[in-house]
């Protein structure tokens, strides 16, 4: 008998999911909840600080979608930032196919609750669909796609964005629209073939609204493993064509005002900056921030920052992959698996390849699609987001075969063996069990780390902000940006009944492209040193919580410059004899807060 493995990719899947099933999903929600631990704490209270203020925006996303939904206004559009110009919400990772079912929870407990719900949906969610996509359409024992599940939904990557993008952490959807796409490759009755693209174009489409970049790059992986299978006359297109062309169709139509108004819409933009982001070929074997006994100064100067570190597998990975792919090349699957690893490293390492930030004479891949469309708004070192899956297919190929060499498909196989050396039956499986700890023992992650959340001020809490507002918007002084979204925290306790002015997002800056934080124009700035003197000159009065940034409420004159006109005295009360701000309701004010009145 041949002791080469046979394809999973032959294997039929199972008809009737187990209790196995259920436990392995209990485990990965187990392993979600000791990853967000110190946010469950005290979500209110805590806040991911590793991601500086990107927990803040999404957290406005969801507040700002739900409030919407709750006053029946345009959910995509907002001025509660960057008031009174707006923000285009398609054209911000607002997460609305997650916001928009959680607006509940975000009106009842807030949009922290909500934040830290789908971060924890994120993570188990993630790792059990694509455990259950490698035992439904791989075959793989039970325990194998259980470990495949783990690495990728808990992989480096995925701890790192978990610091602060659940739009990237909620990536559950790629493994159910990998399976509607082989399941297209089947025979079936034309009325079938109507139903189940219309399913993968409706899944597609939620995708979308969840976020449009983890599609396209679950989109070039797709590619790749699809050229590969066409290659090995494995890939049965002229079946799954039908099928597919109507998910085309399906997303198009529910998708097309959506994507125009992302484009065309109030405050939209054609094209992003982007940083110079590429993974740094030693980040592939490096040490994430995230994981035991990593050198988080190490991990820094390889990653651009703590949400972006997408490669760091460890050194033990790559000779492991490599082992296995020579054990296993006889399958189609670990075959296409490889060339997408492979394919996606290259990728992210950019359009020239440095080793510890010098370049080397080894090309990149990246100049050879930088300039295609969509992609020059994407981040190559994300393109390892990619390989994670790959590789974690071919570990559960190569578990999977050594279980059932040694255990057997069925008892009766383990007892017709039983009388066979120990080493024959269970060496397989002690080998590449022991490769695969091997491998994945230096991206076992730690928690993410929480830090406590600036006060909101009793002023806002106890509503008596309203008695210094009357119809108009607030500018913290300084405005909310990438490094400090307090102010935020503050129209959020005051349940969105206030909008600000500037803020953390990304809108355009004139020329047609976006640029992330403040206001359009840029005028408010320009406008505080003239419209102080004014103020003054006319007697106003203009103060602040904290005397100590009194210069820096000068802010408020600007006023007038966004695009409307400001009352004299832009601090003032609605009535000139309301007593100032009670010394008790002061606590918390780090910085100060401004009132505005803007037609």
């Amino acid at each position: 008998m041949s002791s080469s493995p046979p394809s999973t990719a032959d294997a039929q899947p199972p008809l009737r999911w187990s209790r196995a099933d259920a436990a392995a999903a209990t485990a990965y929600a187990v392993v979600a909840f000791w990853m967000l631990s110190r946010l469950f704490v005290d979500p209110r209270g805590t806040y991911l600080s590793q991601g500086v203020q990107d927990q803040q925006a999404f957290e406005w996303y969801f507040g700002a979608t739900a409030h919407s939904l709750a006053t029946f206004s345009n959910p995509l559009f907002s001025t509660l930032q960057n008031h009174p110009t707006g923000v285009n919400m398609l054209a911000n990772a607002t997460v609305m196919g997650l916001g928009i079912p959680f607006a509940p929870i975000t009106l009842t407990l807030g949009p922290h609750w909500t934040f830290l719900l789908i971060e924890w949906l994120g993570f188990a969610a993630t790792a059990w669909c694509w455990y259950a996509l490698f035992v439904r359409r791989m075959g793989a024992h039970r325990a194998a796609a259980f470990i495949g599940g783990l690495f990728v939904g808990f992989s480096p990557a995925m701890v790192s964005h978990g610091n602060g993008h659940p739009n990237f952490l909620a990536q559950f959807l790629v493994p159910v629209i990998i399976d509607r796409l082989i399941d297209l490759g089947q025979a079936h009755p034309r009325r079938l073939v109507w139903r189940k693209g219309t399913v993968l174009g409706l899944v597609v489409t939620w995708q979308l609204w969840m976020g449009e970049e983890v599609l396209l790059l679950a989109a070039v992986g797709i590619a790749i493993a699809a050229l590969a299978m066409l290659v090995q006359r494995r890939l049965p297109w002229r079946t799954m064509l039908p099928g597919v062309a109507i998910g085309v169709l399906t997303t198009v139509l529910l998708f097309a005002f959506p994507l125009w108004w992302q484009f065309a819409g109030p405050q939209s933009y054609t094209s992003m900056w982007q940083p110079v982001a590429t993974n740094d070929l030693a980040s592939l074997w490096g040490r994430a921030t995230r994981t035991i006994g990593a050198d988080p100064w190490a991990s820094a100067a390889l990653s651009m920052n703590r949400t972006e570190e997408n490669a760091f597998f460890g050194v033990p990975l790559w000779p492991v992959l490599l082992g296995l792919v020579v054990l296993l090349l006889r399958r189609p699957v670990v075959r296409a698996s490889a060339l997408v690893v492979l394919v996606s490293v290259w990728l992210s390492l950019g359009s020239e390849v440095t080793l510890h930030g010098k370049a080397t004479s080894i090309p990149g891949l990246w100049s050879l699609v930088a300039d295609l469309p969509l992609f020059e708004s994407v981040l190559p070192t994300r393109l390892t987001l990619v390989t994670v899956p790959a590789a974690a297919a071919i570990l559960v190929a190569a578990l999977d075969w050594a279980i059932r060499r040694s255990w057997g498909p069925t008892r009766v196989r383990v007892r017709q063996h039983s009388g066979d050396p120990i080493w024959q039956r269970w060496g397989p499986l002690g080998v590449i069990g022991v490769a695969v700890t091997l491998a994945l023992a230096p991206m076992v992650p730690t928690r993410l780390w929480a830090d406590p959340r600036p006060v909101v001020p009793e002023f806002f809490t106890s509503g008596d902000w309203r008695s210094y507002l009357d119809g108009g918007a607030v500018l913290g002084v300084p405005p909310p940006d990438i490094v400090d979204m307090r102010a935020n925290d503050w129209q959020a306790s005051a349940r969105w009944e206030f909008p600000l002015v500037e803020g953390y997002f990304m809108g355009p800056d004139g020329s047609g492209s976006g640029v992330g934080s403040g206001v359009a124009d840029g005028s408010v700035d320009g406008a505080i040193a003239g419209c102080c003197a004014e103020e003054t000159a006319a007697g106003g009065d203009v103060s602040t919580v904290d005397d100590s940034v009194a210069e820096e409420g000068a802010r408020s004159c600007a006023a007038s410059a966004i695009g409307g006109s400001a009352s004299r005295g832009v601090l003032h009360p609605k009535a000139r004899t309301q007593p100032p701000i009670p010394t008790s309701h002061r606590r918390g004010f780090e910085i100060g807060f401004i009132t505005m009145t803007i037609a």
